[in-house]
């Protein structure tokens, strides 16, 4: 029986403290995980790990988020990012065989300095799994660009 994640963490009963925390503890929980998946797993199972993770929750939410055209999909997306505040979905350019999307005041790193790697790995594999449920195919995704290698913005490139 699969579960419903989704469901499943959106159950809160945080009567006093309510839901939203502050940035730096969300980023303080997944900096740290990755340093230590990377100590235990090495750079490249860490981010494997990471971004499978990510496209397993894009898979999940973009069968609640469906639309007939790949515009109106990205556009649900895109709304639901930014009421979560994860970050402003920008499709650069989406074609054929491949999608080129930016995050903006991107939740994990936007502002961050230049720590010289990029990080947004669960993001790249949340773009990647979203684009897997609307095309029913599996896609390659990479980050291209990140805040925390100095870049300014966060890009994923998506191969279909």
């Amino acid at each position: 029986m699969k579960r419903d994640w989704l469901e499943i963490i959106g159950s809160v009963n945080r009567p006093q403290l309510g839901e939203e925390i502050p940035i730096l503890i969300f980023r303080a929980f997944r900096v740290f995980s990755g340093e230590y998946l990377r100590d235990i797993l090495g750079d490249k199972g860490a981010v494997v790990l990471f971004q499978n993770a990510g496209r397993e929750l894009g898979r999940s939410l973009g069968e609640k988020l469906k639309s007939d055209s790949v515009e109106g999909y990205l556009e649900n997306v895109g709304a639901f990012m930014k009421e979560s505040k994860i970050g402003l979905l920008v499709p650069e350019r989406v074609e054929k065989d491949e999608g080129i999307l930016r995050i903006e005041e991107c939740i994990t790193c936007s502002g961050m300095p230049n720590i010289g790697m990029r990080i947004c790995h669960f993001e790249a594999g949340f773009v990647a799994g979203l684009f897997e449920s609307f095309l029913r195919k599996k896609v390659k995704a990479t980050e291209t660009k990140c805040n925390a290698m100095g870049e300014g913005v966060c890009e994923v490139k998506v191969e279909f």
